[in-house]
């Protein structure tokens, strides 16, 4: 914790300027990250020449320019600051977390920069040469990947591919890869010294295991030096350096070595899914060859059969193994597991192991060696291609096995490992009586199971329900949760053809809740911020019924009108006649008989006028829960709608330091003058409330559902205090 501590503070400390304002500062581009038209994101490592030990803070800024960017540059800044802090919601992807595992203190928008010096990388220079000759061959994007670590040619689709296949590992460089190699070399360089010089002492073996060494550290070097790729080097270092002083350590000592010397050097690794990953996936296979007995019946004296027979059983042990356990480890941190990674991955990593990596890497070495010499040598890679054919019609057909990818619940997740931690205790403790507690506990971790599948079967209706106001940047997305059933009220905004609120927070979301069942969508209005995830909705729950006013959705109009749902009462009572705009919006109440909500869109006064008389003939306005109109804008919440509202709590849909300076603090002022707390999304994160029994329960996402500090709130510039 002291470590973590200091580390936070050293990135912290490093002179960075206070946000809200255009400031400078001098950086080497280190990552070139995604490009979108002339839109470029990238990442830089701040240049502190005093700073001559320590972690160095990279800062993630996007740049509107044509200049030719590459990796090594060093450009002054001029960018106007933002912090890491995104937005959060259960299930969606965090960000902030998986900046700060790269070192990320800062993100920016590029003001001006001016081109101050270009630095020789072997690595981007590699990187620069071998990308265009490798991108016109039909896996060349997987090639570049294997031999640099470089994964810019992927496309989104075959990440999604591999992602569905449980095969992402094989192109991410990590122990496979480094095994493979280091064991090609050391096997290779000890056959040819025991035939072309054979010496009775150890010096072959000294020079094939330095040689191999050495082999594995400037490999990880041309992958960049990841956090599975650091694991596997210290590894195979402290393997050799062993045989060397010729000490004896159990595999186990070396894991344990490898994952302190990991996290001393960057103890913020544990933050990525990829430490998690690679580690539980080492101590599974060691955890397999020492306990499984056909690893100890292997004898001299058996046939070539036979030893291949337990060969495979001991890899089957394996297979099965890692697929379960790095299952449920996949769905803890990507909310799903893939149906088919156990027999893929059976065909697939005996093939990478014996050819694929082997072939790339001697590829690359024939085209290396040409390139010295003035010529392209691409023959050797158009082999490497056609040995990654197998693999890549795999990848085409995986979007058309059925339930190629399976979203796992937060609930369903918790049974699975309670009843996997029972299993394990059934299997290993003894069946005796003097164990009797050991047994009785694993019934009990079984009784949760029992408890979902009988309120299952029996369709158990209670009287709780949830309202989640969702953490969509400057935008509104609700959830109304009713026993496994969902109503969606508005989707966030989306922008351009490849981000979209619903994709990114709403369905996961719905996801991660367990929710298949959407039963109404409501569209307030058509302003992008409301509206801009309603095509996505669309395809993910073509059953759901629509009530929008928006023309091209097509759905049943918001008009006055009384819904009977999951025993709640759903009361359209705006607008009046179908129209446009702000004062238009989809006014929906929410009621049990005891508690309500109120979902008030864009109205604006105008449309607050019009409801407050409308109270005279019967409309009901008064709710326990108000989605304050406008986001908070000065134009909305005038103190004689809140008067007729009356709520309890007021919630803010807008997003952290938007431009609009959404709420307002005078809109603020109004609903603390009346003692009404209040909750903004882009403070809070994701906002739940729990109607029950005539009380409320508001959670919300970073006090609540995960407070760890690496959630909280930070200033540009800033991750200190992480304890």
């Amino acid at each position: 914790m002291f470590w973590l501590t200091g580390f936070c503070l050293v990135l912290s400390r490093q002179d960075l300027p206070l946000p809200q304002q255009p400031t400078q500062v001098r950086g080497e581009i280190i990552s070139l990250v995604s490009q979108n038209s002339d839109w470029v994101s990238f990442d830089i490592v701040v240049d502190k020449p005093n700073l001559i030990l320590g972690p160095r803070a990279k800062l993630r800024l996007t740049w509107q320019s044509e200049a030719a960017l590459r990796v090594g540059q060093v450009w002054d800044f001029t960018f106007m600051p933002k912090s890491i802090s995104s937005v959060l919601n259960q299930g969606g992807y965090n960000e902030q977390k998986q900046l700060i595992s790269q070192h990320i203190v800062g993100k920016g928008r590029v003001i001006h920069a001016t081109l101050h010096a270009e630095y020789f990388s072997l690595r981007n220079h590699l990187i620069t040469q071998l990308t265009p000759k490798l991108s016109g061959l039909m896996q060349g994007d997987i090639l570049l990947a294997l031999i640099l670590g470089d994964e810019q040619l992927i496309s989104p689709a075959k990440w999604q591919a591999l992602r569905q296949t449980g095969t992402g590992h094989l192109v991410s460089i990590s122990g496979l890869h480094l095994s493979v190699i280091t064991a090609w070399i050391c096997a290779s360089a000890l056959f040819l010294l025991t035939r072309l010089a054979p010496h009775p002492s150890r010096r072959n073996l000294v020079l094939a295991l330095m040689l191999a060494g050495s082999s594995a550290l400037f490999y990880s070097y041309l992958a960049g030096f990841a956090v599975p790729t650091q694991r596997a080097l210290v590894m195979i270092l402290l393997i050799m350096l062993l045989s060397l002083l010729r000490r004896y350590s159990s595999a186990w000592d070396r894991l344990l070595f490898a994952l302190f010397v990991v996290l001393l050097i960057d103890p913020l690794a544990c933050l990525s899914a990829g430490f998690w990953l690679s580690f539980s996936a080492l101590a599974i296979i060691l955890y397999t060859l020492e306990s499984a007995q056909v690893a100890r019946s292997i004898d001299s004296n058996q046939t070539l059969f036979a030893t291949s027979c337990v060969r495979l059983r001991q890899f089957w042990a394996i297979q099965w193994r890692l697929s379960l356990i790095l299952g449920l480890v996949q769905a803890i941190f990507f909310g799903g597991v893939s149906i088919h990674s156990l027999w893929m991955n059976m065909l697939v990593v005996p093939w990478f192991s014996l050819l694929v990596i082997p072939l790339s890497m001697l590829a690359f070495l024939v085209w290396w060696l040409g390139e010295l010499f003035g010529q392209s040598w691409m023959v050797p890679f158009q082999l490497a291609d056609l040995s990654l054919m197998p693999f890549g019609k795999l990848l085409e057909v995986s979007d058309e096995l059925p339930g190629h990818w399976h979203s796992v619940s937060d609930g369903m997740l918790a049974l699975c490992l309670c009843v996997l931690l029972a299993l394990t205790l059934w299997r290993y403790m003894p069946h005796r009586r003097q164990y009797w507690q050991w047994h009785l506990m694993a019934g009990l971790l079984c009784v949760p199971m029992a408890i979902f599948v009988f309120q299952r079967i029996a369709q158990v209706e209670t009287a709780q329900w949830t309202l989640h106001l969702l953490d969509v940047g400057q935008g509104l997305a609700a959830v109304v949760e009713k026993d496994t059933r969902a109503l969606v009220y508005d989707t966030g905004a989306a922008f351009g053809e490849d981000f979209s609120y619903s994709e990114r927070v709403i369905i996961p979301f719905l996801n991660t809740r367990g929710l298949a069942d959407i039963d109404f969508i409501v569209i307030s209005h058509g302003d992008n911020d409301h509206a801009g995830g309603a095509q996505a909705l669309a395809k993910a729950y073509p059953q759901a019924n629509w009530i929008t006013d928006v023309d091209h959705l097509n759905g049943q109009p918001c008009l006055p009108q009384q819904i009977e749902w999951q025993q709640l009462t759903l009361r359209f009572i705006s607008p009046q006649t179908q129209a446009g705009g702000n004062n238009a919006s989809c006014v929906l109440r929410i009621d049990d008989g005891q508690q309500s909500l109120l979902l008030s869109g864009d109205i604006e006064k105008e449309t607050e006028s019009v409801l407050i008389e409308r109270v005279k003939a019967g409309v009901i306005l008064k709710s326990q829960v108000l989605i304050a109109p406008h986001h908070g804008s000065r134009t909305s919440s005038t103190q004689a709608f809140i008067d007729s509202v009356a709520p309890e709590l007021v919630l803010f849909p807008a997003g952290l330091n938007n431009r609009y300076g959404f709420p307002k603090d005078d809109v603020i002022e109004r609903y603390q003058a009346r003692q009404i707390r209040h909750l903004t999304t882009g403070m809070e994160g994701q906002i739940s409330v729990t109607f029950e029994h005539g009380t409320l329960e508001v959670k919300t996402y970073r006090r609540d559902f995960a407070p760890f500090w690496y959630n909280r709130l930070f200033r540009f510039g800033d991750l200190i205090n992480p304890e």
